[in-house]
């Protein structure tokens, strides 16, 4: 079963109103992202903005449909996997000379993740994904590290409440 898949389908058929219920639970369960993410609005236009948000409460819904509970996402968890991100796809423009949404993938965390929320926001934005190079660019940054960001704070069992 691809779980990312009936993630979508589910954020999809929300009505405004199970939209709003789901985002003020996300506000609630994950504070710092939800914030990072409003601090990105100055970076993307609108449209993008808001299918960022959607994407990443379709990670949350794809993680939950896996039966993986993820703990609050903290500041230094954005940090580091902000760090490690950059890295990899610095590392990566200093190996091609073009840039382009395939080799993004390959040096992503998740690339099938990656991938299928690439699809996601491709279809969701109303005028198609960024035209150009640098803002598509900073797009799949931004993906990488919300998919990045929900891993690294995936709960694991038995670990909680152990001295």
């Amino acid at each position: 079963m691809n779980y990312l898949q009936s993630a979508v389908d589910r954020v999809r058929s929300w009505t405004d109103e199970e939209y709003g219920q789901n985002l003020g639970s996300f506000l609630d369960e994950q504070p710092m992202l939800f914030s990072w993410l409003i601090r990105l609005s100055e970076e993307f236009d609108d449209d993008v903005h808001e299918q960022l948000v959607r994407s990443a409460m379709v990670l949350r819904e794809g993680f939950r449909g896996m039966g993986l509970a993820v703990g609050t996402i903290s500041d230094p968890c954005i940090t580091d996997v902000t760090t490690e991100v950059v890295e990899a796809f610095e590392a990566l423009e200093a190996e091609v000379e073009v840039l382009d949404l395939e080799r993004i993938e390959k040096v992503a965390r998740s690339p099938f993740v990656h991938t299928e929320v690439r699809n996601f926001l491709h279809q969701e934005l109303r005028s198609g994904l960024p035209r150009g190079e640098a803002d598509q660019h900073n797009l799949m940054l931004v993906v990488d590290i919300l998919i990045g960001c929900f891993e690294e704070s995936v709960e694991q069992p038995g670990a909680s409440g152990q001295a």
